[in-house]
This record gives structure tokens, sequence and C-alpha cells, in this order.
């Protein structure tokens, strides 16, 4: 019998056995790192959320309560994204797959469930009047965030170098979920209430550059934060394909089978590669392992990102809803989709600037080019859906919204096409630069 390779046993042992390990930090400078099965398991409750989330926003903008509906959609989506940033940078630094760590990641994962059961109550409350902010979201958001304190706690005892730091992070969160608790349970007008949950936000952005500029920086791992905020993306551009899969099966069950349905779900698809493609367009891993201090910006880029991502498949289901309703106007659903779209593409933009530390006007007439369709899609919404809501009996109707829908998608086409022909060169011009210097 061939003797097994003592490297071979020792995989196994790690992959297969996992009992308490020590949380002395991973290496910050180790290449092709990738994502555990945990944290990929981990990232599939988030996008449950995320779905929810876009789902309730089509819903009350259907309803024509787009104010209340968008406040709670930021609110939402800004709670479901800094919990998952937080847990990703915690596990790029001390994750070590061991059983306490792995209960505790289920733990945080209970808690996505139980806040995302507390999303109708937020739209409804927003749509009243009311806070966003509700005692079942913040029970979910505590238990998303505690057991981040005890892990936080372990790594300090565990790993005396960066012992400071990582009992400064469990001091902000614990910190934070106090602040959380007392915006519900303490009474305060609406307007106070929003103001200082805005305020938490900003404070729990700002503290961890704050904590590791001054007492030293984590064992984070650039390029696997990189390649776990992709993952993320990709899985969230997923809920576009979903949303798209509902409108054309509500087209084609109240009109069965057309070019209408075709045209649309073939619209929603190219869509969806298209961000897909942009997006990938930025050189992220490759930037970040070579200049790890870029992370910071680059990382608070992506939560607009997820947002306006998910918006589009909200967009997308607003269309559904005006051919299973008809109760929304052409105007709506352009709206629905283009601005969304438009955020996709702004924050992409974003997201290239701060991590490239570059602001390129060349980009500009691309940009413009972009926006062109957007404008053109309201424009024939407007001049097509004068009359009211969508009738999709109308054959004109038919054709208005598979035309909004087109333009739309153009717009995302024209993104990916640009930056292949020209944005590329600029990336390379950008890193010879800094090379250079």
């Amino acid at each position: 019998m061939t003797d097994v390779d003592p490297g071979l046993r020792a995989r196994l042992r790690d992959d297969l056995r996992h009992r308490l390990r020590p949380m002395t930090g991973r290496d910050p400078r180790e290449r092709d790192r990738s994502a555990t099965p945990i944290e990929l398991l981990y990232d599939l409750t988030y996008v449950i959320a995320f779905g929810a989330a876009a789902e309730l926003l089509a819903h009350h903008v259907s309803a024509g309560e787009v104010g209340p509906a968008v406040g709670a959609y930021v609110f939402a989506i800004f709670a479901v994204s800094w919990a998952w940033m937080n847990f990703t940078w915690f596990a790029s630094a001390y994750g070590n797959d061991d059983a306490l760590f792995r209960v505790a990641t289920i733990v945080q994962m209970v808690g996505v469930v139980v806040l995302t059961l507390g999303l109708p109550v937020s739209f409804e409350a927003a749509a009243e009047g009311h806070s966003p902010n509700n005692a079942l979201m913040v029970v979910g958001y505590v238990v998303m965030r505690v057991p981040l304190i005890g892990l936080w706690l372990r790594a300090a005892r565990q790993d005396p170098e960066h012992r400071r730091t990582a009992v400064a992070y469990a001091v902000m969160i614990a910190i934070a979920q106090i602040g959380w608790v007392l915006t519900t349970l303490v009474p305060a007008p609406v307007a106070v209430t929003v103001a200082l949950l805005v305020a938490l936000a900003l404070a729990e952005m700002a503290a961890p550059v704050v904590a590791e500029r001054k007492l030293g920086r984590l064992p984070w791992n650039a390029g696997h934060i990189a390649e776990r905020f992709s993952l993320l993306t990709l899985i969230t551009l997923g809920e576009v394909v979903a949303a798209t899969t509902g409108a054309v099966g509500a087209l084609a069950g109240a009109q069965g089978w057309s070019v209408a349905a075709g045209a649309i779900a073939a619209s929603g698809l190219v869509l969806a590669a298209s961000l897909w493609w942009a997006y990938f367009l930025i050189p992220s891993r490759a930037i970040l392992e070579q200049w790890p201090g870029r992370t910071w910006a680059w990382r608070y880029a992506h939560l607009p990102m997820f947002g306006s991502i998910a918006a589009v498949g909200a967009g997308l289901r607003v269309a559904a809803a005006a051919v299973e309703e008809q109760e929304v106007s052409l105007v709506q659903i352009a709206v629905a989709l283009a601005v969304p779209v438009g955020a996709v593409i702004v924050t992409i933009f974003a997201t290239w600037s701060v991590l490239m530390r570059s602001y390129d006007l060349t980009h500009v007439p691309l940009f413009v080019l972009t926006l062109i369709p957007l404008v053109a899609a309201v424009v024939v919404a407007a001049i097509a859906g004068r009359h009211g809501p969508v009738d999709l009996e109308s054959p004109a109707d038919t054709t208005a919204l598979v035309t909004v829908i087109a333009l739309v998608t153009l717009s995302a086409v024209v993104e990916v096409v640009g930056h292949e022909l020209v944005g590329f060169r600029h990336t390379v011009r950008v890193v010879q630069a800094a090379e250079a210097a």
C-alpha cells in the first residue's frame, strides 16, 4: 500500500476536525487565499435579506409611498451590509474555521433571519410616518453583532501583538449595540430618532479607521477581502436575475408567451451580465494586494454598491407589479429601473476612482454616453405613458414597456463597451505612474 503524504494527512486533519484552534491572526501577505465554505454559507443569509428589502421597496414604490420606502430601504441595507462587512473584516484577520468560530457564525446568521422578519414592520412604520427602526430588527441586529464581540475578545486574548486593537473593536461594537437598542426603547420624535440613527451609523464607520490608525493594523488580508466583496456582489446580482424571472413570469401569466416576454427576459439577463462585467473591470484584488492601505475607502464604496444592485431587482419587480395589477404607470417603471442602474454605474466609477486614487476626466464623455439611454427611457415613458397605468392589452403600451427596459439595459452595455475600449488603458497608465512614483 502506498504511503500517504504527510502534507495530505495534515490538510485532512485541518479540513475535517474543527476542534478549538489558536486565534493568533492570519498572514496578511498570504496570496491566493480564498473564501471558506462557512463564509459562503454566511453570505447566503445576507442575500436573502437583500432580496426581502428589494421586494418590500418594490411593493411600497408601486403603492406610491416612494419617500418612506426609500428611507426604510436605505436603513435596512446599511444595517445588513455593515454587519456583513464587520464579520468579513474579522474573518479575514482571525477566521480559523474551528468549531467555536463556526457556531458564532451560525448564530449571526440567525440574527440576519430575525432582522429580515422585522423588515415588513420597518417599511410599514416608515409609510405611516414613524421611525423605520423596530424591536424585531434591533433584536436581530444585536444577535448579528454580539457574537462578534466574543470573537474579538477571544482574538485579543490569543493575539497579544494586536490585543489593544481587538479590544477596541469589541468595545466599539458593544457601545454601538447599546445605542441601537436605546433608539428603540427611548421615545423620541421621528426626526430625532432618524438623526440619532445616522449619527450612530457614521460613528460606526469612522471608529474602525481611527482604531487601526492609532492602535495598529490588524492582520486582515487585502486579497481575501477583495474576493469576499466580489462574491457578495456576484450573489447580489442574482437578485436581478430572480427579479427578471418574476417579471417575465408575470407577463407570461397575463398574456402568455410573447415577443414582449422574450424581450424583457433577454433585457433583464443582459442587464445583470453587463453590471457583472462592469464591476469586475475594477482590478480590486490586484491593486489591494499591492497597496493594502486603499482597502478602507474601497470597502466603504461598496455600501451604496450592494444597495443599488439589489434596487435594480426592485425596479424589475415594479415592472412585474405593473403587469399583474396594472396600477403602475410607465414613468414609475422607468424611474424605478433607471435610478438604481444609474446608481450602480456611479458607484462602479466611484469605487474605481478610490481604488486607483485617480479621477480621469476622459471618463466623463463615457459617463454621459452611459446616462443618455437612462434619460431616454424616462422620456419615452413620459411620452408613451401620459394616459395613466400600463395597459398590456394595448400593443403601444407593451411596446413602450419593452423599449424602456431595453434602453435601461443599453446603458449598462455602453458602460461595459466603453471601459473595454477606453477605460482599461487609463487603469494601466495609473498603475504605471504609481509604480514609477
